[in-house]
């Protein structure tokens, strides 16, 4: 009979062995710089240009290679652009699944960047299903993780879309005062045809600076001239923000020009929820010029478009989805059976072993069983567990927010409740914070505009204005800073 301490020593030798041989399967030599970077680059040309099933199979190869080499960060990166490319063809739904294959993925990553990246898409499929408090929420996660990257690779990993994300996300909140700061940090990481045209269109619906606004439109044209990628819907939407200045100060021939420009670039690149609506402004461009037959022509192709739906492309990329998620359970399936090879001698010694042990093992086994079932009863009650407190976070949370509505003076004390190390928190940075300015705090943690947090304290919504700016002030928060982010921030 074989005594326990051999079969532990046969044992150790034979996983150590396995180790190396699994590792030697694996590779593990890619990295940012050898597979991020080249696939982000090519992903942004392909999605750019339109050619979102070129896009899919791209990423699909990408995840071949990484997962063939272990490489768990490049499967996250693969999967957030799959996920971008289910949204942009309007599949909601898959895009949710491919990001949340992400987010288990980098559970335990390094990456910051990558981790800013997966939280702004997460913001971008909130505001395109409606849900714009959530798009915010999600947005300030990945602004505080855009903040631990260097510019190196905000710029590789294209974050200078969390910002500019978060002007456009703050529009549909109605806070376009700050919208503008946003845009101009986007700028400061790659300064794109694109941001330069938002800001132009910040100036020209919200600032009414129409010297400012023509100043962007002709930047944004002189960056096109100098883009490396001769063809991209960019070019469209920067052409089209010109066509609305233009069209703005009474231009229409000029404006029907860029709208025709803009036109062309989109059926280029097949960007078919824009088309539509460039039809619209070409029409209301020759109304403008009084050409009432070209007006007519155009606001028919409008109609047209809009109610048509061309389907081709969509189910191409929506087939090769489905491809992907197949392909994942297949390579479980291939991962078997590399393990299978990779440990045969050490399943064939052990089958010896215990045979020659099983009397003294069989008790071990039998009590073994016995944990692995209590183990499993305490996690499937730690799940119900996990459940319940999720269920009665949101119900809290609707709580505050009722009261808050209410102008209940129980409100301060509950949210206490809720976040205990809030208010302490704010405490510690002044200790002379008053009970009203920490009720203000609680209400803009809650994300309150100014114009609710009037409507709410029964206040003017020029006051609650001041009462943030003299908020900003005590807590020593800079002017270029976001009020909740800040808040956001306390809780990280």
């Amino acid at each position: 009979m074989i005594d326990i301490n051999s079969l532990k020593r046969v044992y150790f030798v034979l996983s150590i062995f396995s180790f190396f041989f699994l590792n030697s399967c694996t590779g593990g030599g890619l990295s940012m710089t050898n597979f991020d970077y080249p696939l982000l680059h090519e992903n942004e040309v392909l999605r750019l240009a339109g050619n979102y099933g070129k896009c899919m199979v791209l990423n699909e190869e990408y995840l071949q290679k990484a997962q063939k080499d272990g490489y768990r960060d490049g499967e996250a990166l693969c999967y957030i652009n799959m996920s971008n490319i289910s949204v942009s063809i309007g599949n909601y739904k898959k895009g949710l699944v491919f990001l949340k294959k992400a987010e288990a993925i980098l559970q335990n990553s390094e990456n910051q960047a990558l981790k800013a990246k997966l939280f702004q898409e997460y913001g971008q499929l909130s505001k395109v299903t409606g849900l714009y408090k959530n798009a915010l929420k999600f947005n300030s996660k990945a602004l505080y993780y855009t903040k631990k990257c260097a510019l190196k690779d905000k710029r590789n990993y294209f974050l200078n879309r969390v910002f500019a994300n978060r002007g456009d996300f703050l529009y549909d909140a109605g806070r376009s005062d700050s919208a503008l700061i946003y845009f101009h940090r986007a700028k400061g990481v790659i300064n794109t045809p694109l941001i330069n045209c938002l800001i132009a269109k910040h100036h020209l619906l919200h600032t009414g600076l129409v010297d400012s606004s023509k100043l962007y439109v002709d930047r944004s044209l002189e960056l096109i001239k100098k883009d490396t990628i001769l063809l991209d819907a960019q070019q469209g939407m920067v052409y089209r923000v010109a066509g609305d200045y233009y069209k703005s100060q009474g231009g229409y021939a000029e404006a029907q020009f860029f709208y025709q420009k803009a036109l062309n670039v989109f059926l280029e690149t097949k960007r078919a929820y824009n088309i539509p609506f460039i039809y619209q402004s070409i029409a209301e461009a020759y109304k403008g010029m009084g050409n009432k037959e070209k007006e007519t022509e155009f606001e028919s192709k409008y109609l047209d478009a809009k109610a048509k739906l061309s389907d081709d492309q969509n189910e191409t990329v929506n087939l090769l989805i489905d491809k992907v998620l197949a392909e994942k359970e297949n390579d479980v399936e291939v991962f078997k059976l590399k393990l299978f090879a990779g440990s045969a001698v050490l399943i064939l010694m052990l089958v010896i072993i215990f045979t020659l042990n099983y009397r003294k093992m069989k008790n071990k086994k039998s009590q073994l069983r016995e944990e692995t079932t209590i183990l499993k009863n305490q996690t499937e009650l730690l799940a119900n567990e996990t459940e319940v407190l999720a269920s009665k976070v949101n119900e809290s949370f609707s709580d505050l927010v009722q009261l808050a509505k209410r102008n209940d003076s129980a409100f301060l004390s509950r949210f206490q409740e809720v976040y205990p190390d809030f208010i302490e928190k704010l405490l510690d940075i002044n200790e002379d914070l008053s009970g009203a300015d920490l009720h203000l705090c609680a209400m803009i943690k809650l994300n309150f505009s100014s114009k609710e947090i009037a409507t709410y304290m029964s206040i003017l919504h020029k006051s609650a204005q001041q009462k943030k700016y003299r908020l900003r002030k005590k807590l020593n928060v800079p002017s270029d800073q976001d009020l909740y982010v800040f808040f956001q921030g306390l809780d990280s």
